[in-house]
């Protein structure tokens, strides 16, 4: 029924693991109704998984999950559109094709992932679970495309700050990228490393101390450590008296 409407599928198990080898983005996923019919025959159990960004894409919100997807859906106001129930209790939001809508994890808010172009989702009304406004496919919102476009780049120290030294210059893009490139759980300490080695710049007078601690603020925040507490970090760095 859903490769019959150019969707196409993969079998997955109960833990949501293909059972096929798909690639990249899985593009092995298929509408050939032969080879469905063989992986079906195989794992006749297996749960359906449809490729998205093809005929749709998904905005997956764990509302049952996480108390932040659940707020957030509540106060979301998303438009009227086919609505999938997950297994788990949470909810599949179908919207129309668009290229801008990305393959996040937790970007719009904590339990909540989009799936686009080269993405995958179980389609779980072949698990007879409910469908809601089964008929209806809107445009994806625009605040939802706004809150996927990636982050600004980084913008270097103005120049009248830096010396033209090109060495000090890689040093602190280095540095920038090694702030903006850290995991939740070393955010902090990484951000204080990178805050400590611009103390070294303003005391050979490469960089101005709060030009500095602004840097690191932008780098910080990239990963999602709150503007305040990347702040905090920074100036605890540049406090006097430390090894």
């Amino acid at each position: 029924m859903l490769a019959g409407r150019g969707v196409p599928v993969f079998p997955c198990t109960a833990d949501k693991v293909p059972h096929v080898k798909l690639g990249p983005g899985f593009k092995n996923a298929t509408t050939d109704p032969d080879q469905i019919r063989e992986w079906w025959s195989r794992w006749p159990n297996a749960l359906v998984s449809v490729r998205t960004g093809v005929k749709f894409v998904v905005l997956d919100v764990d509302c049952a999950k996480h108390v932040e997807a659940a707020q957030w859906y509540g106060r979301a106001n998303l438009p009227t559109t086919r609505t999938h129930v997950t297994r788990s209790g949470g909810r599949h939001l179908l919207f129309q094709p668009d290229d801008r809508f990305r393959n996040t994890a937790g970007k719009i808010c904590r339990g909540v992932d989009t799936k686009g172009v080269n993405g995958c989702c179980i389609w779980w009304p072949a698990c007879g679970l409910e469908v809601l406004h089964a008929a209806v496919l809107a445009p994806v919102p625009a605040f939802i495309i706004k809150a996927l476009e990636p982050p600004p780049p980084i913008a270097s120290p103005p120049a009248r700050e830096v010396q033209t030294s090109a060495q000090a210059q890689r040093k602190v893009d280095g540095i920038i990228r090694t702030i903006a490139g850290a995991r939740v759980g070393e955010r902090n300490a990484v951000a204080f490393w990178g805050a400590r080695k611009f103390t070294e710049l303003v005391q050979q007078g490469v960089l101005g101390r709060d030009i500095a601690i602004e840097i690191v603020v932008e780098a910080a925040a990239r990963t999602g450590l709150p503007r305040s507490e990347a702040l905090t970090t920074a100036r605890s760095a540049f406090k006097p008296n430390r090894g």
